[in-house]
């Protein structure tokens, strides 16, 4: 069984958070090792798939920076 979690990126913090924990951004990178795998790609940017440390799969999205769709409607798709 795998897991998809989305994630985002804070401009303030340069920190990447779930709904329920926050990762930083060398912790993405690391999540999905370095950006390897593109398993999706959309309005906003490209989606990576990720291995959390307790073996969950999950799907890490992130903006674009010539995203058509901007920034407070990537927000609004990946916290609901």
């Amino acid at each position: 069984m795998s897991l998809s979690s989305s994630v985002r990126l804070s401009r303030k913090k340069l920190s990447l958070k779930s709904k329920n924990q926050p990762f930083t951004y060398v912790e993405i990178v690391s999540i999905t090792n370095n950006f390897q795998t593109i398993i999706g790609e959309g309005g906003f940017g490209k989606v990576y798939l990720g291995n959390l440390k307790d073996g969950r799969q999950v799907a890490v999205k992130l903006l674009s920076q010539s995203s058509r769709q901007g920034y407070k409607e990537f927000l609004a798709e990946v916290t609901n």
